[in-house]
């Protein structure tokens, strides 16, 4: 019942029918994984690779078979949205160092590659039935992909909204979802669709409207664990316009600027603690003087580079527990 996963490759034959386990089958496999296994006494970090893997076996049985009777899709769908959480979940736990021990590894990029895949099966799903099956939990999925196009190379997702029932469209889950993704908007990230990519014209990078949005009530925890992923990228783009607003002033007015104590860019950038913001500042080699009354505050004189380097956010990303 849990096999391992194998990719198709030159050598080895074809799976057999018989190989190929039922939809029932396949969400006993997953209740077994979920509940015992991640739901067991182990630690995520040290049972995620075997769910990891078994997970993308379930997953492409599914596929093989193509399933099209209404109650296979529902069985379907519900495995799908539980391995897209379990994906959700690791991304916000074990991408904190201190969630693993030593010689343990974990590789955002193939988590956030496999929970792509699994949302993109699920988009499909909803599409392909959708005057057929009435699917609860669409809008939570629904508000996470909205999420994920914070950065996406074809920002078209407004355009593709348009084509969504209003009954999506108005649920809660799914505005939250879209206020996160309007505040976070920047002109600073290059996107397409047309070629080469250049960074939008008009964008509202309403950093102060995406951090009160997102320590609402009106954001469940695996939306904000969702939204984290781009918590470098707010900030970054947060930093890069106090620094531009900054820098194009006289020297003289930039000499005598005190206004950005360390505890206002703390609270502004969504930070939980001031040693959070200055590590992520030192990134992009900025730092905190100390002024004539012991307040701390930026210290924009001592940079002449032209820009700040958007390639240190990746690097540079701080997890914050106390917006969840």
């Amino acid at each position: 019942m849990v096999k391992r996963f194998r990719r198709s490759a030159a050598g080895y034959d074809e799976q057999l029918p018989s190989d190929i386990r039922t939809p029932a089958t396949l969400k006993k496999t997953l209740d077994y994984l979920l509940d015992k296994v991640v739901g067991g006494d182990e630690r995520l970090a040290s049972i995620h690779k075997f769910v990891w893997d078994r997970t993308r076996g379930i997953r492409n049985d599914f596929s093989i078979q193509q399933v099209r009777k209404q109650d296979d899709v529902k069985i379907a769908v519900e495995c799908y949205e539980r391995i897209a959480r379990f994906h959700i979940l690791s991304l916000h736990q074990l991408a904190n160092p201190d969630n693993l021990l030593e010689g343990e590894h974990f590789d955002a990029h193939q988590e956030r590659e496999q929970l792509n895949n699994t949302l993109l099966s699920l988009m499909y799903y909803y599409d392909d039935n959708r005057h057929l099956i009435q699917f609860p939990n669409e809008a939570e999925f629904r508000a996470y992909c909205i999420i994920f196009e914070l950065q996406s190379q074809h920002p078209d997702l407004e355009d593709r909204m348009q084509s969504w029932p209003s009954s999506l469209l108005n649920d809660q889950r799914v505005q939250t979802a879209f206020q996160l993704y309007s505040s976070a908007g920047n002109t600073l990230f290059d996107q397409g669709p047309l070629r080469p990519l250049t960074p939008f014209s008009i964008a509202q990078g309403n950093a102060g409207s995406f951090w009160k949005v997102l320590s609402s009530k009106a954001v469940p925890y695996l939306m904000a664990c969702v939204a984290e992923i781009y918590f470098g990228h707010v900030r970054f783009a947060t930093l890069d316009a106090l620094w531009r607003s900054c820098k194009s002033a006289p020297a003289a007015q930039q000499a005598k600027s005190r206004d950005w104590t360390l505890g206002e860019i703390t609270n502004f950038m969504g930070f939980d603690t001031d040693e959070q913001t200055v590590d992520f500042c030192a990134a992009f080699h900025l730092s905190f003087q100390t002024g004539e009354h012991g307040e701390q505050y930026l210290d924009l004189t001592a940079s002449n580079f032209n820009s700040l380097d958007s390639a240190s956010s990746s690097h540079s990303c701080v997890v914050s527990e106390s917006n969840f």
